[in-house]
């Protein structure tokens, strides 16, 4: 090397570690009604409704690809890198990136742990597991959106960073990086997936020697990887006879393209006479799929067949999927799988690892399938000691204990989840609202009275909340209003019924019409028709008799707000009714010509929908608009904090409970957050002096703190035993209960004290810091029982514990070595971490 060259060299050197000390890793973004995530919601919400209308895949064309250097004749073995979940915390995918552009070393196969893992070939490190020819990602590429500035920032740039620190010493040679879309790749419609996986026009991935402060280009190249790929699903044809596809199937779904595609690739018949979309034959050509398949598979898809010790359900989207492809479902069966074939089913979607079913190399049983869980390629941690137990996990990372201590602790600290979004604000809104409900408006405060009228803003004060006091006083109408116990119970009762009512239609309304959608029989049709519109008719006839229904009183301010409210969210699900039946005549047209009997329920429910709108406002609306105004506010937040957080509980963490007494603990750990939330900021505002209300503060926070180191020693936790785990469940629940009653009792035990503008903040900033205390027991009682592990992580935001896989693959055997990282670092090069060798497991196909 002449002395220019030799010059160049330094300085580049010197240019990256300068480059290196500059980096801004950033945490996970915040999942907690973060402002990322509320920044994204309009492109959530548009997926979420339109996304079956708007599916790229229809205009994709797919091809089957063959790796570089699939030479069989020269190659004993063939290698292959997997991650998952990648762009959110930039340390994590850092740390990933430049395992999979680095060989490493390991020390036992036969022992999995710490300390079996390096980059270096020395001490004992004697076993090379080579860098991958291709790098394959599973999905949610980027966080909460997988778009163009998303995945520049936290996968671009951190897998660049990991390139340059790498070439410092030695050249790294581009190989194919290929890749599925999830969830959050599909909020962009594919846009961002595109850009990072597909055949750019131009190759933009030039050594970056000469440009290290830019990192980054519109197409999102990485320097250590090409991109060949030219749609969202691929197959790829590996040595040995493997094949590895990837599906491109939300939700579990699969379109007719895609399954065309794969099956093209091992039995082109059925596509080509067109026998594989042939109904009449369906049993027959999914057995003819059964038989052909190919022996040898890895079946990469967004979201796992099996995950928390539960399979998928036979009747569950990717179990169909499944077998659409001539694929057994063995995730049903016990992990039993034709002895002539050899599979491994592979996904992300959920952030930790998990292995059913496949054999260690100290097992001496061979094994011919697993389904494997690997999503911890730089997402934030998902607890992995949610467990329903129905089937046995072989291997786990992080172990139970790890998992439990990780995130109980960092749940119970509301530093934690004040940074880990706006709920902080939402409780803040909620306790001021309430505050202000009960201390000001008449229509709210003579529910409960909570203070004397003499501590309420006068309105001889004339200042500003004497001034709305007086834009919200409801005494001249006091003489004609009804009690609540009167007339317009009745009103309220039918109300509530025929939400309930809608909401039941709504969900129910596609099996009313399943058997007869695409079917012939008139007569059918026609009663799926009537019975779906007849009882909302029924329903309609009573409101019918409501508007003749003439009553001299009025209704309390407060009730008829409430009474607004119900009927409009009744029109609005009527309208979802209607919507939903146009979805339903929109796919019979495809076989069957609209007639205008079909097009009846639409007008229908139209009207229907807009006289409950009008009837909720004209009926009710009786009061001046500013006290109908808040108090419909009112009633919208209070439902939010009482309903809305116990149906949270009973649906969202008890999803994973398989009956009711176990949704109905839930109910229960959502109803007391609800009471605390709600009322713990306001006693402390209407009742404790200034000293009280900073003690009551203090020591709640602190007791919070400790709880978050008691329940997770080694002494209570052990080995964290199913058993155990549910144990420290009731323990965090009682512990909970005492520290909720003693701060309730505390908030409210000092005398009424006087409404000011003094108050009001203070209510603001106490609602915002006990959302926070809350929150964090709340998710932390949940977790216990095997509810909210995607809430509890988001919580948590750790990078702790991410993972990889590479794989080997011979002519009979597939073998998966998942390389772990308890604690990701900021510069390889200068500090590696500690690397753990965490899994290796060995599939066995038929010689």
């Amino acid at each position: 090397m002449d002395n220019k060259k030799f010059k160049e060299k330094i300085s580049a050197v010197l240019n990256r570690s300068s480059a290196a000390e500059k980096r801004d890793f950033k945490r996970p973004v915040s999942w907690l009604m973060g402002r990322e995530l509320l920044a994204g919601l309009k492109y959530i919400t548009a997926y979420i409704f339109m996304g079956d209308k708007q599916d790229p895949r229809d205009w994709m064309y797919a091809k089957t690809i063959t790796p570089p250097r699939c030479n069989n004749g020269d190659q004993e073995s063939y290698w292959f890198d997997y991650i998952a979940d990648t762009g959110d915390g930039m340390r994590a995918v850092y740390n990933i990136a430049y395992l999979c552009m680095s060989d490493v070393w390991i020390k036992n196969i036969n022992t999995p742990g710490q300390d079996q893992v390096s980059l270096i070939p020395d001490n004992g490190f004697e076993q090379r597991l080579p860098r991958g020819e291709f790098l394959f990602v599973g999905g949610d590429t980027a966080y909460h959106i997988a778009d163009i500035a998303s995945l520049r920032e936290r996968f671009q740039i951190p897998f660049n960073w990991a390139y340059q620190d790498i070439s410092i010493s030695r050249v790294v040679d581009q190989r194919p990086i290929y890749g599925i879309p999830a969830n959050h790749d599909y909020y962009d419609a594919l846009d961002g997936f595109n850009r990072q996986f597909c055949h750019p026009i131009t190759d933009d991935t030039t050594d970056p020697s000469c440009k290290l402060d830019d990192l980054k280009d519109p197409q999102l190249g990485l320097y250590g990887f090409k991109r060949t790929q030219t749609a969202s699903y691929v197959a790829l044809h590996l040595p040995f006879g493997w094949q590895l596809w990837g599906l491109d199937s939300q939700e579990g779904k699969m379109d007719k393209r895609q399954q065309a595609f794969f099956v093209s690739g091992f039995y082109p018949k059925l596509v080509k006479d067109g026998t594989l979309f042939d109904e009449n034959k369906k049993d027959e050509v999914l057995q003819t799929l059964k038989d052909s398949a190919p022996n040898k598979l890895i079946i990469a898809t967004p979201e796992p067949s099996t995950v928390f010790g539960k399979p998928a359900t036979k009747d569950d989207q990717i179990t169909k999927t499944f077998e659409r492809l001539g694929l057994e479902p063995s995730f049903l069966n016990g992990g039993k799988l034709n002895p002539d074939k050899c599979r491994l089913d592979i996904s992300g979607n959920i952030h930790h690892y998990e292995r059913y079913w496949g054999t260690t190399p100290n097992n001496s049983m061979s094994s011919n399938y697993a389904s494997v869980v690997a999503g911890g390629g730089g997402a934030f941690l998902h607890p992995s000691h949610t467990d329903v137990a129905e089937i046995e996990k072989q291997s786990l990372y992080p172990n139970r204990k790890d998992s439990h201590i990780e995130i109980t602790q960092k749940i119970l600290n509301p530093w934690n989840i004040f940074h880990g979004g706006y709920i902080w604000l939402a409780g803040a809104i909620i306790s001021l609202i309430t505050y202000f409900a009960v201390t000001i408006p008449q229509s709210t405060w003579s529910l409960f009275e909570l203070i004397p009228d003499n501590l309420r803003p006068t309105i001889e004060n004339q200042d500003l909340l004497a001034r709305i006091r007086l834009a919200l006083d409801t005494s001249t109408s006091a003489q004609n209003t009804e009690p609540f116990l009167g007339w317009y119970l009745f009103d309220l009762i039918y109300i509530l019924l025929l939400v309930g009512f809608l909401a039941y239609w709504w969900m129910r309304t596609p099996d009313v019409f399943k058997l007869y959608k695409y079917s012939d029989a008139k007569e059918g049709w026609s009663r799926s028709i009537l019975k779906f519109i007849a009882p909302i008719v029924f329903a309609f006839i009573f409101l019918i008799a409501l508007i003749y229904w003439h009553i001299e009183l009025y209704p309390l301010p407060f009730l008829a707000g409430l009474l607004i409210d119900l009927y409009f969210i009744a029109a609005v699900l009527i309208f979802s009714l209607s919507r939903r039946y146009s979805d339903i005549l929109i796919d019979r047209s495809k076989l069957h010509r609209e007639t205008l009997k079909d097009l009846m329920p639409l007008w229908v429910l139209g009207i229907i929908g807009t006289v409950y709108a009008g009837f909720g406002f004209l009926h009710y609306g009786v009061y001046k608009s500013s006290i109908m105004s808040f108090d419909l506010l009112v009633a919208v937040i209070w439902s939010l904090a009482t309903i809305g957080l116990v149906a949270l509980a009973f649906f969202g963490g008890g999803k994973l409970s398989s009956n009711t007494a176990e949704k109905a603990k839930f109910a229960a750990i959502g109803l007391w957050h609800s009471i605390l939330q709600v009322v713990v900021p306001v006693c402390l505002a209407l009742y404790a002096s200034w000293t009280n209300l900073l003690v009551i503060s203090l020591i709640t926070v602190a007791v919070t703190l400790v709880a978050g180191y008691v329940f997770t020693r080694e002494r209570l936790v052990k080995d964290l035993s199913k058993e155990d785990q549910s144990k420290i469940g009731n323990w965090l629940f009682a512990a909970w209960g005492i520290v909720g009653v003693v701060v309730l009792l505390a908030a409210a035990w000092g005398g009424p004290v006087a409404v000011d503008s003094w108050r009001l903040l203070a209510v603001f900033v106490l609602g915002g810091l006990f959302s926070c205390i809350w929150f964090g027991w709340y998710l932390a009682v949940s977790l216990a029982f095997n509810g909210h592990n995607n809430e509890a992580g988001g919580g948590a935001r750790s990078e702790n514990y991410r993972h990889m896989i590479r794989f080997k693959l011979t002519e009979d055997t597939l073998t998966g070595y998942v390389i772990g990282i308890d604690t990701p670092v900021e510069n390889l090069s200068t500090k590696p971490p500690k690397f753990r060798l965490v899994d290796v497991f060995t599939l066995q196909a038929k010689k």
